[in-house]
């Protein structure tokens, strides 16, 4: 498992064993493919006509191709401010993994949501250190718990692991982060 610098010394994302990509760059590859959007509106059909969405497939891929490079252009944008000290930064794209958590935690998880409101996209991280940032992953989220579809526990999984990984490396702030590389 390795771990590869996104944007400076603010914004990494993990690459595990046997992928190609790292999962900053496998998101948005993901979100960008129009094959892979259709695939994932046509399995998920029922929860993007719901109540809450109630959108058709087509206009979905078009929602996420356009809003995922706004994404994109914006997390770079923050993490760069997040390089200078400026505002906005990653602390105010990223939010703790449960609304119900206060206070700064320990290798705390986290998530991003996307630019427009409101958003199916997410993108999963793990808190170093403020305004430090480890991508796990993402997802298209179309349901109100994490719980409730197969794709979206596994990125739980993966928050989990990656946690219990850096833990495991003594990997706790950014000299453990820097020592890494």
């Amino acid at each position: 498992m390795e771990i590869i610098p996104i944007f400076a010394k603010n914004l990494f994302a993990f690459q595990y064993p046997n992928e190609t990509m790292d999962e900053f760059e496998r998101l948005f590859d993901c979100w960008r493919d129009i094959e892979y959007l259709e695939n994932f509106f046509e399995e998920n059909k029922d929860d993007l006509t719901s109540d809450f969405w109630n959108t058709s497939i087509e206009k979905a891929i078009k929602s996420t191709l356009s809003e995922a490079k706004l994404f994109e252009r914006k997390l770079l944008d923050i993490a760069k401010n997040s390089e200078t000290e400026s505002i906005p930064d990653l602390e105010e794209l990223f939010k703790p993994l449960n609304n119900a958590s206060s206070g700064l935690v320990e290798l705390s998880m986290s998530k991003a949501y996307g630019v427009k409101y409101p958003s199916w996209l997410r993108i999963y991280a793990i808190k170093i250190e403020t305004n430090v940032y480890i991508v796990t992953g993402g997802a298209i989220k179309l349901t109100e718990t994490m719980n409730e579809r197969t794709h979206l526990k596994e990125e739980l999984r993966k928050l989990d692991f990656c946690k219990r990984w850096l833990r495991s490396e003594g990997i706790l702030d950014r000299e453990g982060l820097c020592d890494n590389d």
